[in-house]
């Protein structure tokens, strides 16, 4: 008799939606929709447990199932999918490691934010919604060859304790505790992006510090 209830919890189990897939699917047509990337160049992330759910590689997002998606382990062990990953894998797999409350990664090119990652300086003014949110100083981190580890490890140092990075020369990365507030995160970091380009244009201004290459 235990042994038949064992099944049907499994086959219910088995039944329940996929609610962090759907959470990973809508956030990727999210990054569509809000002009964060074009096509499939950026990559979404969720964790559950000791294992992460993310985008596949070279699937249109508003195609996306939750059987698309690929599950691997903190390894970067493939678990489940029929595609192979995004190959950000080592980007997202680093964020987790270092940082027990992150539970959900964007990497994003959006244009003004991904334009100014060629500076090589950190993104400022703080605008209010960086305040509001409690992201953090946005640091610009080292160029390195996307999917490398090279990369992973420099936008790991990027992030700190904040919630958002630019990679040099490539684009953003933005953390959260779901997939939602990272998202807002990297939204956050476009408007801001978009202020500092607009500010720069407008020459010295008054309470905005000229700051050269990072140290």
């Amino acid at each position: 008799m235990e042994r038949t209830h064992e099944r049907i919890g499994s086959a219910r189990a088995s039944e329940l939606p996929d609610v962090v897939g759907e959470q990973v699917i809508a956030g990727a047509r999210t990054l569509v929709a809000a002009g964060l990337v074009v096509g499939t160049v950026g990559n979404v992330s969720a964790r559950v447990g000791n294992r992460v759910r993310i985008t596949p590689t070279r699937c249109p997002y508003d195609e996306l199932t939750t059987d698309d998606l690929v599950t691997i382990d903190l390894d970067g062990r493939v678990v489940a999918g029929r595609h192979g990953p995004s190959r950000e894998v080592p980007l997202h797999l680093a964020a987790y490691r270092a940082r027990a409350d992150v539970r959900a990664v964007v990497h994003t090119h959006s244009p003004y934010a991904t334009a100014w990652s060629f500076l090589g300086i950190a993104l400022e003014p703080h605008t209010e919604e960086i305040g509001y949110y409690g992201i953090g100083p946005v640091r610009t981190c080292p160029p390195a060859d996307a999917g490398s580890h090279a990369l992973a490890d420099a936008a790991i140092a990027g992030l700190g304790d904040s919630k958002a990075t630019l990679l040099g020369g490539h684009g953003v990365v933005a953390v959260g505790a779901t997939v939602d507030e990272a998202i807002v995160v990297a939204r956050a970091i476009e408007h801001q992006a978009q202020i500092a380009w607009l500010l720069r244009g407008a020459g010295p201004v008054p309470g905005v510090a000229e700051r050269g290459p990072q140290r």
